[in-house]
């Protein structure tokens, strides 16, 4: 059955958000305002009012829901401090005519460029130049802090598999995974291109994590459980967009049930027309 993209929710803010990390999960959205303030909308309920968060003195530089469904955790940094808000007690406040609040769990840590909570959502992994804090999101304390990267990092990323793996990528070109029980490097990569890595994703079906760089080359790597990565395959965006923008060798090969449009020169199905009614005499 083919894929459909349905358009929810349009949201406008005061101000350029190219290099923010903006949060959103299944149940909600959030957008800074006014730099320093945040606000919350439902994905599911998109008449509702949004949900107004204040407690930043400094203009909020990243934003990520947690991984669990309740209660919905919302982890908020600025130069000052990182907050992790609890999305559900917070909208009681609200509507008890309270002002929201949430927890300090980090002060003083830098410009944080990206966060990420592990999937237990009991700690936040928290980007600040060339070190990333692992901190704990129930109070505030820093359970350690990662340096070894030759440039900022870009990102962080808990591994879905193992609780004490994490991945962070860097404007250095290369990737590091950690162990977080002795705070030592498992395994670092090669300089993957001449462009800063920006993130990592992992895919737990197949324990193969994918990387991404600025100048649109991707990798996919194998994670085994000796924490050592091993390439599966590597693609060039830019290249492959440009193939498929001049390439017009297509062929179209009917059958009873529909067409079949295929990529003479990379042997790939493009698409398949299903036919509704009768089925095709050919």
């Amino acid at each position: 059955s083919a894929s459909m993209m349905f358009e929810k929710l349009t949201l406008a803010c005061d101000r350029l958000l190219s290099h923010r990390q903006l949060a959103c999960c299944n149940s909600y959205c959030g957008i800074p305002l006014h730099g320093k303030d945040m606000l919350i909308y439902s994905n599911v309920d998109i008449q509702q009012k949004p949900l107004l968060l204040t407690g930043h003195h400094g203009e909020i530089s990243a934003m990520t829901f947690g991984k669990g469904s309740r209660p919905v955790l919302l982890c908020s940094a600025s130069a000052d401090y990182i907050i992790v808000w609890d999305i559900d007690l917070c909208q009681k406040r609200a509507m008890e005519g309270k002002v929201a609040a949430g927890i300090v769990i980090g002060t003083l840590l830098g410009e944080v460029i990206h966060l990420s909570f592990c999937f237990s959502d009991e700690r936040v992994a928290a980007c600040s130049g060339a070190t990333v804090y692992i901190l704990c999101s129930k109070r505030k304390e820093v359970v350690s802090s990662l340096t070894g990267h030759l440039g900022p990092l870009t990102s962080a990323e808990f591994c879905p598999w193992n609780k004490d793996i994490i991945i962070t990528t860097s404007e250095d070109r290369t990737f590091k995974v950690w162990d977080l029980k002795t705070g030592g490097v498992c395994y670092h990569s090669f300089v993957l291109s001449a462009s800063p890595l920006l993130s990592a994703f992992f895919l737990e079906e197949t324990r193969h994590f994918i990387t991404g760089s600025v100048d649109g080359q991707v990798w996919c790597f194998s994670l085994h459980d000796d924490h050592k990565c091993h390439l599966v395959t590597k693609m060039d965006l830019q290249k492959m967009e440009k193939r498929h923008q001049m390439d017009n060798s297509w062929l179209c090969i009917g059958s009873s049930d529909g067409l079949y449009v295929v990529d003479l020169a990379t042997s790939e199905l493009l698409t398949v027309l299903y036919f509704k009614g009768r089925p095709l005499v050919v």
